[in-house]
Order: structure tokens, then C-alpha cells, then sequence
């Protein structure tokens, strides 16, 4: 890939690393050297993807053009390296590009902003799944009202159109979901080419011009396989439109990683997570605020937990010290290591606590040795631990 200028600076992004947000000033355009960038825009609480780029294509470049503030987010999918392309550059390769290239760009700007203020509205999760949908009612349609004696045909140019009109999809997309599924045979396209005559200026004789492709035509010569087909492989598409939420609630984020929202609750309050990872939706907590008063998030105090409740080694804080250093001492300082090892901070102190000081030395060495807890044995110790003290108690049942 050539660049457009010497001395053009480089940039580095990481994965994950969102190069601009939607709304921002536009002041530069990249071209991706390597790696892979995602465009999106956010519709409420719902992320809008729009597409992926990769080496050789631009971006960020009608926000510049235009001068207006970016319209989309750009966030790095892998590692990449851009070419910058500042405002000045830009504008200058613009004006010493023919007249002709200006006022086609100054018109796919237009086009590309109104795209941009309907992108909100864009009905499809999927966007191969959709165009494939249009697809078939398309061609049975065409079937219906084709003689039989004669065979149906579609234009991949009035088809496109109407794609477009329901999806709102661009021509690129397009011919790339056409591309895909003629690989695979479940569609055939031909090729109408023609040409034209022109009248030599020197000679004056008629001079044919090369062949053009003047129209596309498209079958589908079984419409039971295309469907099963297009199913199984919209699938293993990138959603090119696809739409996912921005943000979920604790319940929601629970069922992804399949666990319990009081675990990730607990996490929390022992800053296992980090706490640029949870946001709020302000108008409720706010809310809640007023409902609550000031003074109610000036102290934060632990919920006293019920012996019965007891679910891992770190609500050994809820029980007395009697209690715990009788239990510790019945299971001897391996098993204690182990649970120390095993414990949050509050919790390992407290076990420390309950321990004489040569005891609780030892099973600190213990603890700087241990390279890995077996997880299926620390289970064990721990699941011992807990039921020796409901015993204790006279819950255990």
C-alpha cells in the first residue's frame, strides 16, 4: 500500500482501544497499514455495528471532509497500525483532484449523512439473514409471474433497490452477500454484456467500444436448498448491522458468564472487579438517592449473616472467634493453609486472628510455599470447614 505523502505519521492501537467516539471533532482520517477496525454507533442502550475494516481502507475521512463531528465510534478489533491523514492533507489531495472527483465526493458526502441520521432506524439483527430473507420472497415472486415456458430471471440492479429500500443496506454489502452465495451455488449469475458505436473523429468510419457488463441477471435454481444453505451459513456471518447492547444489568451479565449475581455482588464489595467495569443509569440511582438521603452512603456496614448461609470460606467473618478457633483447631495447619490461601483478605486475617502466633507463623510459610491449590481439594477443606461449624452451631442437617 502506498502512502499518501512522506513524513505521514503512524499510530498504534491495541485491541479494544476505541480510536473516536461518535460526537467528537473531526480534525483527522487513518488508513489501516494493518489489523482490523469496527465502526459502530449507539442507539440508546443498543450498539449498531456498521462494519469492519481491514489494510488498505479509510476511515474517519467525511467527519473531515465535512467538518462536521464524527458520526460514528472507530475501535480497534486487534492489533493496528494507521496512516494519519490530518485535515490539511486531506483537503489539499481533495483540490488537486479534477473537478469531477470533488463534486462526486461532495455528493457521497450528502448521501453518506443522511445514511448516518437513519442508521438509528435500521431494522436488521442480521444482515445476511435479511437480505437472503428479501432474496427468496423476491424470486418467488418472480416465479409466480413468469410464464412457465419460460425461465424466471431476477435484476441484480432492481433487486439491489429493493434491498435497499426495506434494509437499508449499502451496494457493498450487497455484492458481497451475491458473491458469497454464487460460491456456494445456491445462486447463478449472468453477465448481459453490451457496447456501443462511436464515430471516429480522424477516419469518420464507426469504432465499437469494449465489452461493458450493461446488466446482471440472477437465478435461484432451488429455492428449498437456498434456504436451508443461506440459514446455516448467515450463522457463521459477521453481523455487519447487528445490533447488541451497550450495557447490561448484574442479572444480565450473571447469565452470560453463568453465575450467581450474588457471587458477582460479593466481587465486588472485595474489589475483585475492577470498578471502571460497572456504570449507572443515572435518573434511577439518582433517584434512589434522593429516596435515601445523604447520610445513608456515608457508612456502609456488612449484612450480619446467618450461620445456616454460610457458602464460602470468606463469610467466616460473620462467625465468633470461639467458634472458628475450635473449628481451626481440629483441622490442623495443612488444611488451614489451605483455607488461608483460599480466603479474601478480611477472611485470612480473621483465620490469622484465631490462630496462636507460633500456629499462624506456620501456616503463613505454608501459605508462601504453596505454588497452586489443587481446586477439588480445596473444595473439600473448605465445604469441611463450614459444615463443622453449623455442627458446631447444631444446624447442620
Amino acid at each position: 500500500m502506498k502512502t499518501p505523502e512522506v513524513g505521514d505519521k503512524n499510530k498504534i492501537f491495541h485491541k479494544g482501544q476505541v480510536i473516536y467516539k461518535e460526537g467528537q471533532s473531526s480534525n483527522e482520517a487513518y488508513i489501516i497499514k494493518q489489523g482490523a477496525i469496527g465502526l459502530y454507533r449507539l442507539s440508546g442502550n443498543k450498539r449498531v455495528n456498521l462494519g469492519i475494516l481491514r489494510p488498505g481502507q479509510i476511515f474517519g475521512e467525511m467527519g473531515v471532509i465535512s467538518e462536521e463531528k464524527r458520526t460514528a465510534s472507530a475501535e480497534a478489533l486487534e492489533y493496528t497500525e494507521v496512516i494519519v491523514l490530518d485535515q490539511n492533507l486531506l483537503h489539499t489531495l481533495l483540490l488537486k483532484s479534477p473537478r469531477p472527483v470533488q463534486i462526486i465526493t461532495s455528493y457521497l458526502v450528502e448521501r453518506v449523512r443522511a445514511l448516518n441520521a437513519r442508521v438509528a432506524d435500521r431494522p436488521c439483527s442480521n444482515t445476511f439473514a435479511s437480505v437472503c430473507s428479501v432474496m427468496l420472497l423476491a424470486w418467488r415472486a418472480a416465479t409466480k409471474s413468469t410464464p412457465k415456458s419460460e425461465a424466471a430471471q431476477i435484476s441484480t440492479v432492481e433487486l439491489s433497490k429493493t434491498i435497499k429500500e426495506i434494509l437499508l443496506v449499502s451496494q457493498v454489502e450487497i455484492d458481497e452477500i451475491f458473491e458469497k452465495l454464487a460460491k456456494v451455488h445456491v445462486i447463478d449469475i449472468v453477465d448481459i454484456k453490451g457496447s456501443y458505436y462511436r464515430k471516429d473523429p480522424l477516419l469518420g468510419t464507426m469504432k465499437k467500444s469494449s465489452d461493458f457488463v450493461k446488466e446482471r441477471l440472477l437465478t435461484i435454481p432451488d429455492a428449498d436448498r437456498f434456504a436451508r444453505v443461506s440459514k446455516n451459513m448467515a450463522k457463521d456471518q459477521q453481523d455487519i448491522c447487528g445490533t447488541d447492547l451497550e450495557f447490561i444489568d448484574l442479572h444480565e451479565f450473571a447469565k452470560e458468564i453463568q453465575a450467581q449475581p450474588d457471587v458477582i455482588l460479593k466481587k465486588l464489595a472485595y474489589a475483585e472487579i475492577p470498578e471502571s467495569s460497572f456504570f449507572f443509569h443515572k435518573a434511577s440511582i439518582m433517584s434512589y438517592a434522593a429516596q435515601k438521603g445523604p447520610e445513608f452512603f456515608q457508612r456502609a456496614k456488612r449484612p450480619r449473616l446467618k450461620i445456616e448461609d454460610l457458602q464460602s470460606v470468606d463469610d467466616i467473618t460473620a462467625v465468633d472467634n470461639t467458634t472458628l478457633e475450635e473449628a481451626l483447631s481440629k483441622l490442623g495447619f495443612y488444611k488451614v493453609s489451605v483455607l488461608a490461601s483460599l480466603a479474601g483478605e478480611e477472611a485470612r486475617n480473621k483465620i490469622y486472628g484465631n490462630l496462636s502466633k507460633k500456629i499462624a507463623a506456620v501456616v503463613k510459610e505454608e501459605v508462601a510455599r504453596m505454588d497452586g491449590l489443587d481446586s477439588g481439594e480445596a473444595a473439600d477443606i473448605e465445604e469441611e470447614l463450614l459444615n463443622m461449624i453449623k455442627t458446631m452451631k447444631g444446624i447442620a442437617g
